[in-house]
C-alpha cells in the first residue's frame, strides 16, 4: 500500500500547508469575486481563472461555485464551475505523474487491483470534500490511473456538486450552508453505494 498510503499523506500535508500559510487568499479570491460582479463577463473570466488554479491555490472553491450561480444564473454558472474544475484536475493529475520521480515507491499488482478497485469511488465521493479532493486528484496521476476513466468519474462526481452550488446560488446567498451539507451528503451516500458495490463483487468473486 506504500504506493497509495505514503503519497496520499505527502500530498495531502502539502495541501494543508498550503491552507495554512496562503490562507488569507481566499478571503482575497472572495473580495475579487465580490467586485466583479456588476461585470458579469469580467466575473466570469476571473473565476474561471481561479477556480482553474484550485489544485495548486488555496481556492474556496465551493464559495466560487456559489458565487457562479448567483451572478451567472443555474446553467451557465454551472457550466462555468464544471469547465474550470476539469481543467484544475487535468492540471493536478499530470502534476501527481510530475511526482513520482522524487517519492519512490515500486509499483505492484496488489496496489494496482486495489485502486483499480476503489479508486472509482474514491474519484466520486471526494469531488465536493475540500483537500480530500485535491489529494485524490494527484494520488491518480501519481498511479497513472487510466487518465479517460479519471476525467469520466471525474465528470460523474462534479456534474451534481456545480449544478447544486450554482441551483442554490441563484436562489439566494443565504443557501450556501444547505448547499454544503448537501453535498457532503451526497459524497456520503456516493460512498456507501461504492461499498456496497465492492462487497457484492467480493461475494462475487
Amino acid at each position: 500500500m506504500k504506493k497509495i498510503v505514503i503519497p496520499f499523506l505527502i500530498f495531502t500535508v502539502i495541501i494543508i500547508l498550503i491552507f495554512v500559510f496562503f490562507g488569507g487568499s481566499e478571503i482575497y479570491f472572495q473580495d475579487l469575486l465580490e467586485e466583479a460582479r456588476v461585470n458579469p463577463s469580467y466575473y466570469g473570466f476571473l473565476s474561471f481563472l481561479i477556480l482553474s488554479s484550485d489544485i495548486v491555490l488555496p481556492v474556496p472553491s465551493s464559495i466560487v461555485m456559489h458565487f457562479n450561480g448567483m451572478v451567472l444564473g443555474t446553467f451557465l454558472g454551472a457550466s462555468l464551475s464544471l469547465t474550470s474544475v476539469m481543467i484544475s484536475s487535468i492540471v493536478g493529475y499530470y502534476l501527481g505523474r510530475s511526482t513520482e520521480w522524487f517519492i519512490k515507491s515500486k509499483s505492484n499488482t496488489k496496489e494496482s487491483d486495489f485502486f483499480s478497485k476503489y479508486g472509482v469511488f474514491a474519484i466520486i465521493l471526494s469531488r465536493g470534500i475540500p483537500i480530500l479532493s485535491e489529494s485524490i486528484v494527484l494520488i491518480c496521476g501519481y498511479n497513472r490511473f487510466n487518465f479517460k476513466s479519471f476525467m469520466g468519474y471525474s465528470l460523474l462526481g462534479y456534474v451534481p456538486i456545480c449544478l447544486l452550488y450554482a441551483y442554490f446560488g441563484n436562489l439566494s446567498n443565504n443557501l450556501f450552508f444547505i448547499a454544503i451539507f448537501i453535498s457532503i451528503l451526497l459524497s456520503f451516500i456516493a460512498w456507501y453505494i461504492g461499498k456496497q458495490i465492492a462487497k457484492r463483487n467480493k461475494q462475487e468473486l
